[in-house]
């Protein structure tokens, strides 16, 4: 009995595919997303800039279409604020050729000017596009996820 037990482990676990190590694209693209992080969190709209595509368009979480424009002037230099603690989850990263989506959770935790530490969270996706010169990203996405009850 213990046997057929043994064999049937071994079988299902020879079965099911180990996770595969991300490919050098889902890598790429990841270290992209990081670099918009680091400018937007450093209100840095010279990096920021260098890796968003000409076309990009960022859907906030309350629904407003921005182009890359405005998403860099939201980080100029002279407009820094204290930066909220971030914590980044639940990364999933797909390559299509020549173009990639990651997704991820964002949770945010912000004191306000009273004091106050309030803290939220967002799914985002980003949609990047490999070219001669690498990945940039054409599209970013934040939908709330709402406070658990």
């Amino acid at each position: 009995m213990r046997c057929r037990l043994a064999a049937a482990l071994i079988a299902m676990a020879l079965a099911v595919p180990a996770a595969a190590a991300p490919g050098p694209d889902a890598v790429a693209l990841e270290r992209v997303v990081d670099r918009f992080h680091a400018a937007r969190e450093g209100f840095d709209a010279a990096a920021l800039g260098e890796t968003l595509a000409a076309d990009y368009v960022e859907i906030s979480p309350i629904g407003d279409v921005d182009d890359r424009a405005r998403v860099i002037g939201f980080y100029r230099a002279d407009l820094r604020k204290p930066a909220p603690t971030i914590e980044h989850r639940d990364r999933q990263t797909s390559i299509h050729g020549t173009f990639g989506i990651e997704t991820e959770r964002l949770s945010f935790t912000m004191t306000r000017p009273d004091g106050v530490s309030i803290s939220r969270a967002v799914r985002a996706r980003y949609v990047g596009v490999r070219d001669g010169r690498g990945w940039k990203l054409v599209s970013a996405q934040y939908t709330p996820i709402p406070p658990a009850k």
